[in-house]
């Protein structure tokens, strides 16, 4: 409750003042207008609402309690005849002020505490998830370098009476393990830093084909399975922040070669209605009831049924995903495919009014290798 309490003392700042001063003569103008028709006890009802209205978006009980004793003054004042005179003597006035008053006071509070309960129970979910991320990571991290410090030691221990290509051998283990561990960090950093922004982000225009290959680029630095794309023939321009959705492509992609086993990714983008709709199917094992009630957890330990591995957790990258497409007003979601694999299909919106496609013959051909084989829709 300590927590609770933390959130029902805070003092109001001078912005909660000036709404509640607003809120007030809001109140005030709308209850003469009323008045007009009838004998006020619409106006009362106006009051009650104002008092609602302060308590629920201001800090603390201080300005639901003003509210409630000014309200109820200017009931008195400029809704109860006489008007325009304080007048607590007329019969059965004082108990009706007081009543009303005390209502007032306990919807406030109520009001106020219900605000800070869901505040608190935010609260208490966010670290819920930093502390599901924590274990994931110190999972994942101590792996890699588990791996990377035996192999440099087996190196500095028994170089002598190794070969060069068994120490050519471990050196790539380093290398490949100390990729993953760079790719990790590139997640948890993801994670973290929008959260700090409180879900933004600056989109831009991006070409959508030149972000898919440049994801499929650096995916093809560390994994030599194909990938096949199928995209528009003319080129899609969607609002996004290019690094992260590239980050999305890569981790799936990823994900589908260690988790799914995949020996054949394929990559299709289209148009549907205001979404971009980007496909990422494979050819491996799909995903298991028991993985996908948790897929985009974050904090999940993935095992290798048949070898024992658990060395790689899928949590950290797919949940890393999902926030980003999240953000960007989009959804990301997984599904078995009929004929095995698994297919992960995520939406971006695009701004509508306008024509986001783009004559390819306008784009200069940069050449280079080609690395993946390409379908284009007419």
């Amino acid at each position: 409750m300590s927590g609770l309490k933390k959130y029902l003392t805070v003092m109001p700042d001078f912005r909660d003042y000036i709404f509640t001063a607003a809120v007030l003569i809001f109140g005030v103008g709308i209850g003469l207008l009323l008045r007009r028709f009838d004998d006020g006890c619409n106006s009362r009802m106006i009051y009650f609402l104002c008092v609602v209205l302060v308590a629920r978006f201001t800090k603390g009980y201080v300005c639901g309690f003003i509210s409630s004793v000014v309200g109820m003054l200017a009931v008195n004042f400029l809704f109860t005849y006489p008007y325009y005179e304080f007048n607590f003597s007329l019969a059965g006035y004082p108990v009706t002020f007081a009543v009303m008053l005390s209502v007032s006071l306990i919807i406030g509070m109520l009001t106020t505490r219900l605000k800070a309960k869901n505040l608190f129970q935010a609260d208490i979910e966010r670290e819920k998830i930093s502390g599901n991320l924590l274990r994931a990571v110190s999972h994942d991290i101590r792996t890699p370098l588990t791996s990377i410090t035996g192999a440099a030691s087996a190196i500095i221990d028994n170089g002598s009476s190794l070969d060069e290509e068994q120490i050519m051998s471990l050196v790539c283990d380093i290398k490949d393990e100390a990729n993953r561990l760079i790719h990790m960090v590139e997640n948890i950093l993801t994670v973290t830093k929008i959260g700090e922004k409180t879900g933004t982000i600056c989109k831009s225009l991006e070409a959508a084909e030149e972000i898919i290959g440049e994801a499929v680029r650096k995916f093809r630095k560390t994994r030599s399975v194909p990938v096949e794309i199928d995209i528009p023939g003319d080129l899609m321009l969607i609002p996004m922040d290019p690094t992260l959705i590239e980050q999305v492509l890569v981790n799936i992609m990823e994900n589908s070669v260690i988790h799914g086993k995949a020996t054949m990714i394929s990559l299709s983008l289209e148009q549907q209605g205001d979404n971009a709709v980007f496909k990422i199917s494979d050819n491996g094992k799909g995903i298991s009831d028991k993985v996908k009630k948790k897929l985009f957890e974050g904090y999940f330990i993935h095992a290798d049924e048949s070898s024992g591995d658990t060395k790689m957790n899928m949590g950290i990258g797919l949940s890393a995903c999902r926030t980003i497409i999240s953000v960007h007003g989009g959804e990301l979601t997984a599904r078995n495919r009929p004929g095995g694999g698994a297919e992960f299909v995520f939406t971006l919106p695009m701004e509508q009014d306008k024509n986001y496609f783009m004559d390819t013959d306008l784009i200069a051909d940069e050449g280079g290798e080609d690395l993946w084989n390409t379908k284009t829709r007419s």
